[in-house]
């Protein structure tokens, strides 16, 4: 029976000796191949580039044909096929007093319409409110509103401040 010495030396060296032949095949293994004549995998050209002369615009494509009526951007073709997504229904909230986070999110859907709304509390003590609805066929709208008055507080008059006015800024 082996002893706990032997064994601890033979898995040693069989490491060393693993270790020694990965070190003399990895260098340059994970290394880029020379590029191809050209630079990539595909045929050179019949006809080189031939830049035009300085002042004079080249030959252009030429008019397009005309092509299939072009839908409005954002708008659905008329083609397509509507698949209903998955309902959801979800809510979160943060408030956090210490370090000033206030906010929440809430939003469902049907599979077709996805109707929301999310608030977050702005640095001079207002709440932004966005309620917005959004589908398949008319994209995201958005309402924006505001909650509160602004509140712009003065800090000590005097003494060492690195804002304008004396105001001291934030507190952390």
């Amino acid at each position: 029976m082996m002893s706990f010495k032997s064994f601890l030396l033979l898995s040693l060296s069989i490491a060393a000796i693993t270790a020694y032949v990965f070190a003399q095949v990895a260098p340059g293994s994970n290394a880029y191949l020379p590029p191809t004549k050209n630079g990539y995998d595909y045929p050179e050209p019949n006809k080189p580039f031939q830049p035009s002369q300085p002042g004079r615009p080249g030959p252009g494509p030429g008019p397009r044909p005309p092509g299939p009526q072009r839908n409005i951007p954002g708008q659905p073709a008329d083609d397509h096929v509507h698949v209903p997504g998955m309902p959801f229904d979800f809510e979160y909230a943060v408030q956090d007093p210490e370090t000033a986070n206030d906010y929440a999110h809430k939003a469902s859907s049907d599979g077709d319409v996805v109707t929301g709304e999310y608030r977050v509390q702005l640095p001079d003590g207002r709440t932004q409110v966005v309620r917005y609805m959004a589908d398949w066929k008319t994209g995201y709208h958005a309402d924006v509103s505001y909650e509160g008055e602004a509140q712009f507080p003065q800090g000590p008059t005097g003494g060492r401040g690195g804002g304008g006015g004396g105001a001291a800024g934030y507190k952390y």
